[in-house]
């Protein structure tokens, strides 16, 4: 076992490039920043077949996945070979505790021993579509996602001598802003860590201590950005010129990101990943896609570190660029957790020609328009929460709360918007404001809905994952 253990971070550390300090103004690591599409080739097939080994000594839930169908680490022999691995999804990484098995996570290479040798921390998936999943993470993980947070970070402009940072976001055992905390540490952007705080002590530290980067869930920037307004400040005119959203939908609804510019007068960045294979930069922003104000989100893949694939949502065959399919992850940088083409679940089309920024990774065009399980089924008629969002945020009276009611009612599915009017119409009676709600979203997702305005302040505020959905059918579909 430690034998492939060293071998694996062996690899790893080899292709840790530009480990301390950016390469130039404009690549953190040029060389993997640009790599050609031969050389990429070279990396995934050579990571790859290390990994393979790796997994399968180290990873009980894989070496029983490998079993049963017969595949023996040797049959990976390159990228190319990476189909024949079975895509793994969520519920599966669930069975062994639904079977009585002990809770020690066994889809992790972490095990009791290693984790206090090795241990760094212990991280938890939100459980938003699922149970909460355990990853114990180690030194080793936390060395490679500083550094790969700093590159990610480095496209987006962010830069030492110029920027400050503020977290607001209660840290708790959710992997985003911990690896972003030690990217910035890697890059020497001084933290103004914000956790534990109340909301209008963090407006007052953005007052006092100016960070340029505020970093947030995107529901939380839009409500924090109202409260410093009725604190009679004007986040336009403050020290922020980035908004670091993750968590949930933001750079990738384009009414939520006007709004959010407009707001803040900054630039909307994002990172996008899964606490399972991407807890990392997976994804990222780079400046010249915030610098695009028309069109498509656009969102990069860290390819040198993961292998992207997009899958078709009935069979989990793979799909080509160009066409939209479900996301899916193979992580080539991990100690703890190197899974083997792991289904992230989120819709989106993959372009592998070179970005304007010279970054020649696969994009994600579009962003990620949610996940298919967050998929509503409405009288037939599929749509994601996020195109309920935009309609809602393109009617310029709504205010940055809302909340997606669903009942039934004989036997008939029924969904309700709740909305709340801006601060400064909640004096008013809004019929008005209902009906352009509900014209929006008919016009953008051709369902009619009913719309309730409720008075501003109703709807719960969070700085976490805002939970849009309320599920009130009951029995089987």
């Amino acid at each position: 076992m430690e034998e492939i253990r060293r071998q694996w971070l062996e690899t790893v550390e080899r292709y840790r490039l530009s480990a301390k300090r950016p390469d130039d103004e404009s690549y953190w690591c040029r060389r993997l920043d640009t790599v050609s599409a031969d050389e990429l080739h070279a990396i995934h097939s050579e990571k790859l077949r290390v990994a393979v080994g790796y997994v399968y000594e180290a990873i009980p839930f894989y070496r029983r996945k490998f079993d049963r169908i017969g595949l023996e680490p040797g049959d990976i022999r390159s990228v190319d070979d990476l189909a024949r691995i079975p895509v793994t999804t969520k519920q599966e990484m669930m069975q062994p505790e639904a079977k009585g098995r002990p809770a020690k996570a066994d889809y992790t290479a972490v095990d009791d021993e290693t984790w206090k040798e090795r241990g760094w921390q212990l991280f938890a998936t939100s459980g938003s579509t699922a149970e909460p999943r355990v990853f114990r993470y180690t030194g080793f993980d936390r060395a490679v996602w500083s550094w790969t947070n700093a590159r990610a970070m480095w496209a987006m402009g962010f830069r030492p001598g110029r920027d400050v940072a503020l977290l607001a976001f209660g840290y708790g055992p959710h992997v985003w802003l911990w690896g972003v905390h030690y990217g910035l540490n890697l890059m020497g952007i001084p933290i103004v860590s914000a956790g534990g705080l109340d909301s209008r002590t963090r407006v007052r530290f953005i007052e006092r201590y100016r960070p340029t980067i505020l970093a947030c869930t995107p529901s939380y920037a839009l409500y924090l950005g109202g409260l410093m307004r009725e604190m009679g400040l004007d986040p336009a005119q403050s020290s922020v010129r980035f908004l670091f959203v993750a968590g949930e939908p933001g750079y990738g609804v384009p009414a939520t990101r006007r709004r959010l510019e407009e707001l803040w007068k900054a630039e909307v960045a994002e990172f996008y990943g899964c606490t399972e294979a991407a807890p990392s930069a997976g994804g990222y922003t780079c400046a010249a896609a915030m610098a695009r104000k028309q069109g498509p989100a656009e969102t990069h893949l860290m390819a040198d570190t993961h292998i992207w694939e997009t899958v078709d949502p009935s069979t989990l065959a793979p799909v080509p660029a160009g066409r939209r399919g479900l996301s899916l992850v193979t992580n080539l940088c991990s100690e703890a957790s190197p899974q083997l083409r792991f289904l992230v679940g989120d819709f989106t089309t993959l372009a592998l020609d070179t970005c304007d920024c010279g970054r020649t990774h696969p994009r994600a065009i579009g962003g990620f328009i949610g996940r298919a399980d967050d998929m509503l089924n409405i009288r037939g008629v599929t749509i994601f929460p996020s195109a309920i969002e935009d309609a809602v945020r393109r009617v310029p009276g709504s205010g940055e709360e809302f909340q997606i009611v669903l009942s039934r009612e004989r036997e008939l599915d029924r969904i309700k918007v709740v909305v709340e009017p801006r601060p400064e119409l909640a004096s008013q009676s809004h019929p008005e404001l209902a009906r352009r709600v509900e014209s929006e979203i008919v016009a953008s997702c051709e369902l009619r809905m009913e719309v309730e305005v409720v008075p501003h302040g109703t709807l719960p505020r969070t700085e976490f994952k805002a939970k849009r959905v309320k599920d009130l059918r009951a029995g089987p579909y």
